[in-house]
């Protein structure tokens, strides 16, 4: 509580007849408020904040009793108190097994009148025993723009003796460039006036990213004041803001509060100084330099339409999300949606596929430090060609931060979407293995390739490769065809057809994984000097029995389409002639359905094109528009020998569901295409209702009423099957996560039933929130299990900690709490239960540590 004595005058005497008593029997306590590391999340600095208690009671805040001290120039003591304050808590702080990180104390420019401030305070902290960097002066604009010829010196005198000097409250209304062009500092404190325009003002926005990439570009740290939202947060990190400090994180707290936080697990953590440098780099990154914005002539609202970012940390086992741009976030929800809550990935869950190549890419540039532009295909087919980067290594783990910029996307139609370097590894992806072949002397190189990643790896050196005899010759031909492989692939025969036709090809067999397949091996001649050649081995296996089979289909081509042809119930059947598209309409049936439908015709493909919007249920329309063409029907017949397509026709005011056969039938040589449509309504109508009552049962024998989530026999099943999982090896990763809900049972008694159901509903959201991509099941009144799988297991330690962390703050609030605990899945265990009964004990361990925040 705060208080005063009296009037002004009275408050005035009272402090100045006491400051000295204040400060020998330390009524004046020094309070630490966090600056956090925007690159980590951690506690890089702290900054002294003074408060005067009495023994009576009265707490007044410095801004109450400093104005007193300025004015009577005694401010000095009121500073030297707080610098030994600091450096006894810095101190006191190793003591706990605490990272110790540099803390700064605010001077008054009238301290300089009435001593030599800068001797007095080195004295005091080389007498601590303490490095000069662990203390940092913060000097307000106000009194630096009053004399800045003079403040320089001082200036100048802290940083050659190691103290760094801090800039505090610019923007405050002094501000001035010229400052920061005549003085340098180590951190400039920009003023909460700019934080609070975050969000409701894109100019202020726009010149606050501006003041901190000047800073930045004159080598000096930034930290924005008096943040109170993630959003502001948000905002400062992408902007390259490297450190942050408000209510949003923390209030100043006391070195008592700091050690209990850390005992109790709610402390933000202070960050180890080994790594302050790498955080540092990391930090400096503006996420907004490469405002490449879409449009070149951008208005104002555009300045944040940048180029989208990002920065990983790139670990032994693991990528972990540093940071991005808003831009792209955008571009993640859109294309990507699934990654939006995921915080890192392990290398273990990427198998090769869209992104895999550009994975790699990243994995490489953390390596070698090498910049590169890479291109990649999406999802949707286009290419995105990507910048990347190594900012800096983490001297403590040699986890490498990487920046990701995407420069550009193709759009889906363009005629420029195909770049080079996406058609030659899309090309080389059907290749088994690839070698680099110099003529002159056989000497070679292998690559191996990866399929879907489109990517290629070195995987040996080797010579005489015409050598097809030699032991580690890989694949190896098997030993029918090798003879007549041999001399269609000698080192002659390739030279010579290079140079006649550019590439040279032989089909052969390769023992492949023990199995003889069909191969291509094909060689193309390099441009440039020297002699060398690119030989690639090709599976096309699959081609080449696809065609023997196909052979042997058409052999039975007429009888199969006959039989097609006769069968079913049958509303209409057209003869075509594929050649004219002459067609005649024949009617089995008295069902009178799409009675549109022509006669006879000379364009039978036209014509059906022209009528389906007529006739056809209209979401189907298109449907069939696209797959019922000439060129797709005949093409399907041909390979297959039969196309279908279902849909529906309308029929009265409703429909009925039909299927549109075409078989090719040849009668005398003369071959004609037989199109019928086959009323098939009743069987697709019965098989909706018998899926639709299968569905609905299911459904109800295992969902919870009061939840909505699975019940304990959903759970029993689910059981028995990832038991047999377990037991044939195919079960993959994953955790089993106990929950309990604390307090029911006093709710019931007091509350009664119907709040108790509310507070069931309530821990069951509240563990459903948590784990977003893991089934739930109610499986007691207040006992709940959640397997825990894909993304939610990659982020599973995160997430349980951050549940505990909820859990201690409903403590407090008086709301829900679920004690829980989990355990994963080993090798070593046999059954479901035995992971339960792991997590079942760690629910019962977290039980009882709830219990203990309430003594």
């Amino acid at each position: 509580m705060e208080s005063s004595k009296g009037n002004n005058s009275d408050f005035e005497k009272y402090i100045l007849d006491n400051l000295d008593r204040a400060l020998e029997e330390e009524w004046i306590k020094a309070y630490h408020q966090p600056l956090i590391r925007a690159a980590n999340g951690r506690v890089s600095d702290e900054e002294a904040f003074a408060r005067w208690e009495t023994p009576d009671g009265d707490i007044y805040p410095a801004s109450l009793f400093v104005p007193i001290l300025d004015k009577h120039n005694l401010t000095y003591k009121l500073d030297l108190y707080m610098v030994n304050r600091v450096l006894e808590k810095l101190k006191s702080q190793a003591s706990h097994d605490l990272f110790i990180v540099p803390e700064s104390v605010n001077l008054s420019g009238t301290d300089f009148k009435c001593c030599d401030m800068v001797s007095e305070i080195i004295k005091l902290v080389d007498k601590s025993g303490l490095s000069r960097e662990k203390l940092c002066i913060e000097l307000s604009e106000k009194d630096i723009s009053s004399d800045m010829d003079y403040y320089k010196d001082i200036i100048d005198r802290f940083r050659s003796a190691g103290i760094k000097v801090w800039m505090d409250n610019y923007g405050s209304g002094y501000a001035s460039l010229l400052i920061l062009l005549k003085i340098h500092f180590d951190l400039l404190k920009i003023n909460d006036a700019f934080t609070h325009l975050i969000g409701k003002d894109e100019a202020g926005q726009i010149l606050l990213t501006e003041v901190v990439k000047t800073a930045l570009s004159l080598g000096t740290d930034t930290v924005a004041e008096g943040i109170e939202t993630k959003e502001q947060a948000d905002f400062l990190t992408e902007i390259g803001c490297t450190k942050l400090q408000g209510f949003y994180y923390v209030h100043p707290v006391s070195l008592s509060d700091i050690v209990e936080r850390n005992e109790k697990g709610i402390q933000i953590g202070f960050e180890n100084p080994e790594e302050s440098s790498y955080f540092e780099q990391v930090g400096k990154i503006n996420l907004y330099d490469l405002s490449l914005s879409q449009n070149d002539d951008k208005p104002l609202s555009d300045y944040f339409d940048a180029t989208p970012m990002v920065i990983f940390s790139i670990g032994k086992d693991k990528a972990t999300f540093v940071r991005c741009n808003k831009s792209f976030r955008n571009f993640i929800l859109k294309k990507f949606p699934e990654f939006k809550e995921i915080n890192e990935i392990d290398y273990s869950s990427i198998n090769p596929g869209v992104g895999y190549y550009s994975f790699n890419a990243a994995r490489q540039c953390a390596a070698d430090g090498r910049r590169v532009i890479i291109d990649d295909r999406m999802n949707d087919g286009r290419i995105v060609q990507l910048l990347m980067f190594r900012i800096a290594v983490n001297p403590v783990t040699g986890d490498a931060a990487v920046a990701t910029v995407i420069l550009s996307v193709s759009d889906p139609d363009s005629k420029d979407s195909l770049t080079y370097n996406y058609i030659a590894r899309a090309l080389s992806e059907d290749y088994i293995t690839l070698f680099f072949v110099d003529l002159d002397n056989d000497s070679f190189t292998e690559y191996s390739s990866h399929g879907e990643s489109r990517d290629i790896s070195f995987e040996r050196k080797g010579s005489y490769f015409f050598d097809l005899d030699k032991d580690d010759f890989d694949p190896p031909i098997i030993e029918e065809d090798k003879e007549q492989f041999k001399k269609l692939f000698t080192k002659e025969i390739v030279a010579s057809e290079l140079e006649k036709n550019g590439v040279y090809s032989v089909v052969t067999r390769m023992l492949i994984k023990g199995v003889p397949t069909f191969v291509t091996v094909k060689a193309v001649k390099v441009k440039g000097k020297g002699n060398h050649v690119i030989i690639g081995i090709n599976n096309v296996d699959n081609q080449i029995k696809a065609r023997e089979v196909l052979e042997h289909a058409k052999e039975e081509e007429i009888i199969y389409s006959r039989i097609g042809a006769l069968s079913g119930n049958y509303i209409y059947i057209f003869s075509v002639d594929p050649v004219t598209g002459h067609y005649k309409k024949y009617i089995p049936t008295n069902k009178r359905v799409a009675s549109e439908l022509p006669e006879e015709g000379d364009d039978f493909f036209g014509d059906m094109i022209k009528i389906t919007p007529k006739i056809a249920y209209p979401d189907d329309v298109d449907d069939i528009l696209s797959a019922f063409t000439k060129k797709k029907v005949m093409k399907h017949v041909r390979s297959a020998g039969v196309f279908e397509h279902r849909h529906r026709l309308l029929y009265g005011d409703s429909f009925i569901y039909v299927a549109m056969r075409a078989v090719m039938d040849k009668k005398g040589g003369d071959e004609k295409l037989v199109v019928g449509v086959l009323d098939i309504d009743e069987v697709v109508r019965r098989e909706q209702e018998y899926n639709e009552n299968l569905y609905a049962a299911e459904s109800k024998a295992i969902i919870d009423e009061l939840t909505g989530i699975k019940n304990k026999h959903a759970y029993a099943e689910t059981e028995l099957m990832m038991n047999e999982m377990i037991s044939d090896g195919t079960i993959e990763d994953f955790a089993l996560a106990v929950f309990d809900l604390n307090g029911l049972k006093q709710i019931n008694d007091t509350l009664g039933h119907q709040a108790g159901d509310e507070y069931i509903r309530k821990g069951c959201s509240t563990i459903c929130s948590f784990f977003k991509r893991s089934p739930v099941f109610r499986i007691g009144g207040d006992e709940f299990v959640a397997i825990i799988q894909g993304p939610d297991y990659l982020n599973c330690s995160a997430i349980m900690t951050n549940f505990k962390k909820h859990n201690i703050k409903n403590q407090y609030k008086g709301d829900v709490v679920v004690a829980a605990g989990l355990s994963k899945y080993t090798k070593g265990d046999k059954t479901l239960s035995q992971i339960f009964e792991r997590a079942d004990k760690e629910m019962y361990k977290n039980k009882n540590e709830i219990k203990q925040l309430n003594k």
